[in-house]
């Protein structure tokens, strides 16, 4: 292949990348529109100290927000509410989440973990509940409390050891339908692995998860918050629905984006381990993964030097951007072409690595500390 048919090759690639980057940036604008969500525009303008993600973008949008800024300037108490399946060890997309929930910590909430270790077995992500179980003490738990969360505002609780979960899911069944199931879902298509227990899961225990902060034995009625991507929002409509029901404080969201795999293609994931940097990865793996990493970069350093990289759809511009605080304006530096992508990924390896070996280097006294974490909250109200 000639000089010529290079740059064409080049001109060719940059052009689809481009065209991906556009296609992105207007799901994410849809998503606003089609359902009614506002930008955080405001929040960032008036907030004293928005969290990195909020001015980044990342964190792109929310729904009633303004309830929770309303509990915060009346000093009342809140709470935010976020999931997890261990499926795997977390990764960077979820390092990415706890980021903002360590951000909301400091903003005064409560922070409600929820280990779904019984969601990876009912949906086949874990052979066995015993498994799935294995995974949120050994790996999950202790990587949550080394990124530096307060025991005292922190409350994590593994499904299958917080059996009180239940008799929430029970009680809060009450109060919703099949039908309103079926609507927000989409059940009844016999999808793949859609069965009973998926059902009850979906329709109540995950509605347990999210109103629990609101039951009397953590305050009652309050300002809650999930911090979800935007393929989450029928769980935030049916929380919704039935927090009325119950006279409870209709939850808030924030929608965050998520964080691309490693090779360009899907967000990154436990199900895809090549694609993802494991907070348990070792120093030597994550080199090898993130040397081997799709770029937004082109096949020709001369064109890329003229007309830039296509950093948005680019994994490492991304996980550089929004875990790392580079010494330079990272996103003018690839848009003009004045870093090449070898270049920033030799940075990103510096920048990973120290990440990984620091984090690492405090797991096993997190496994010491798992206890001061546990919730272990009797609820009797609905009994």
């Amino acid at each position: 292949m000639d000089q010529s048919e290079l740059e064409e090759k080049a001109r060719e690639n940059f052009e689809t990348k481009k065209s991906i980057s556009a296609e992105e940036n207007s799901y994410y604008e849809a998503k606003i529109e089609t359902m009614g969500l506002k930008t955080l525009e405001r929040l960032i303008q008036f907030h004293p100290n928005p969290s990195k993600l909020m001015k980044k973008g990342v964190t792109f949008a929310h729904q009633d927000l303004e309830t929770v800024v309303e509990a915060i300037g009346r000093n009342k108490p809140w709470s935010v509410i976020c999931g997890l399946n261990p499926s795997g060890p977390l990764h960077l997309g979820h390092k990415m989440i706890f980021d903002e929930l360590l951000w909301l910590q400091q903003q005064g909430a409560e922070v409600y973990i929820p280990i779904t270790n019984d969601e990876s077995y009912v949906v086949g992500k874990s052979p066995t509940l015993a498994d799935s179980r294995r995974i949120a003490y050994d790996s999950v738990i202790p990587s949550i409390i080394a990124m530096g969360f307060d025991s005292k505002k922190t409350h994590i609780y593994v499904m299958s050891d917080y059996p009180e979960i239940y008799n929430v899911a029970m009680d809060l069944s009450k109060h919703t339908n099949l039908n309103r199931i079926f609507g927000v879902f989409g059940f009844g298509k016999d999808e793949v692995g859609e069965n009973p227990g998926t059902l009850f899961y979906r329709g109540a225990v995950q509605l347990a998860q999210i109103l629990l902060p609101q039951f009397e034995e953590f305050g009652g009625p309050q300002a809650t918050l999930i911090n979800v991507g935007v393929d989450q929002y029928p769980y935030l409509l049916l929380s919704r629905d039935v927090a009325r029901k119950k006279g409870f404080v209709p939850p808030s969201a924030i929608f965050t984006k998520f964080l691309p795999g490693l090779s360009g293609t899907g967000k990154m994931t436990s199900s895809r381990i090549k694609s993802s940097i494991f907070l348990t990865d070792s120093l030597k793996d994550a080199e090898k993964k993130l040397k081997k990493a799709y770029t937004g970069g082109s096949i020709l350093a001369d064109f890329q030097r003229e007309n830039g990289g296509v950093f948005d759809i680019c994994p490492i511009y991304n996980l550089r951007a929004n875990h790392f605080e580079p010494e330079y304006d990272l996103k003018d530096r690839c848009s003009s072409g004045d870093l090449l992508c070898g270049y920033c990924k030799k940075d990103a390896i510096t920048e990973v690595l120290q990440y990984l070996s620091e984090h690492q280097a405090k797991l096993e006294d997190a496994k010491s500390r798992i206890d001061e974490y546990l919730l272990k909250t009797p609820i009797r109200s609905i009994l």
